[in-house]
C-alpha cells in the first residue's frame, strides 16, 4: 500500500523539489542509495538546454553526469542513452560490467561508466527507460552501494520502471510540455528547420532526398499540429516553441 501512497504522491507533486524528494524516498524504499531522472524532448539535433531536463540526489561530482547530457554530441555516445534508443527494456548493472537485457556493443561501452560509477562508491543499478510521446529518449536510474549481485536488482524492476513512467508524468505536467509542445514527427522537424532558414521547399527536398510535394505535406502537417496556417506561421510557432533553432 505504501508503494501506491508514493506512486499517488508523485503524480499529485505540486514542484520539482517534491518530485526529487518523493524519488528519493522510492528508491530507499527499494532498496537504492540514490535516483536520477533524465529527459531529452524531441526537438531540432544541437538543440539548447531548453530541450533537456533532469535531476538526481547525487553528490555533484558524479550528478554531473547526468547534467552533461544536455550536450547532445555527449548523449549520443551515452551507454545508457543508446540503451535507451535502442528499445532496450529496463535494466540491472554493477561496476564490474555485467549489463542485462542490453546489446553487446552497449553493454562493451558501458564499462568506462561502469568503473567511473565505481569510484564514486556506486556498486550496482538498474536504469529504466522512458517511453512517451514527445520525447527523444529518457530514463531513470537507481542506483546501490550495497550489492553487486544483479538477481538481487531484478525484482524491484517491475514497480520501479512503473514508478518512473508515473514521474515522467508528473515532470511533464509540471513543467506543461503537453500544453506547449505538440507531438512533431523527426521528419517535420528538420522541414520545418531548413524552411525557418530561408529553404524553398524544392531547396529542402535536395537537401533531404525526398519529392517536394513530400516537402510541402509535411510542412502543412506541422502547421496543423501547430495549430497555425502557411510555413511562416509554423516556423515562427515552432521557433517560440523551442523545437527548432534557425
Amino acid at each position: 500500500m505504501q508503494y501506491f501512497d508514493d506512486i499517488d504522491r508523485a503524480l499529485r507533486a505540486t514542484t520539482l523539489g517534491d518530485l526529487t524528494a518523493i524519488a528519493s524516498i522510492v528508491s530507499a524504499r527499494h532498496g537504492f542509495n540514490h535516483a536520477a531522472y533524465a529527459v531529452r524532448l524531441r526537438g531540432q539535433p544541437g538543440s539548447d538546454r531548453r530541450n533537456y531536463y533532469n535531476f538526481s540526489d547525487f553528490a555533484p561530482e558524479w550528478g554531473k553526469t547526468y547534467d552533461i547530457l544536455g550536450n547532445d554530441r555527449i548523449a549520443e555516445r551515452d551507454a545508457r542513452v543508446l540503451h535507451v534508443r535502442a528499445g532496450m527494456p529496463s535494466t540491472a548493472w554493477n561496476v564490474e560490467g555485467r549489463v542485462g537485457f542490453t546489446e553487446t556493443t552497449i553493454g562493451q561501452l558501458a564499462s568506462s561508466i561502469l568503473r567511473s560509477a565505481g569510484e564514486h562508491g556506486i556498486t550496482s543499478g538498474i536504469t529504466v527507460p522512458i517511453g512517451a510521446p514527445g520525447v527523444n529518449w529518457s530514463f531513470m536510474t537507481f542506483t546501490t552501494d550495497g550489492t553487486k549481485d544483479l538477481r538481487d536488482l531484478l525484482p524491484t524492476l517491475p514497480s520501479l520502471t512503473y514508478f518512473a513512467s508515473c514521474l515522467h508524468v508528473a515532470m511533464a505536467r509540471l513543467q506543461r510540455w503537453d500544453d506547449k509542445r505538440p507531438d512533431l514527427s523527426e521528419r517535420e522537424l528538420e522541414v520545418l528547420h531548413w524552411a525557418a532558414v530561408g529553404k524553398s521547399s524544392w531547396e529542402i527536398s535536395m537537401i533531404l532526398g525526398i519529392s517536394e510535394r513530400t516537402v510541402n505535406f509535411h510542412l502543412y502537417q506541422a502547421a496543423h499540429k501547430l495549430n497555425v496556417r502557411g510555413r511562416r506561421a509554423a516556423c515562427a510557432r515552432a521557433t517560440a516553441l523551442g523545437l527548432i533553432h534557425p
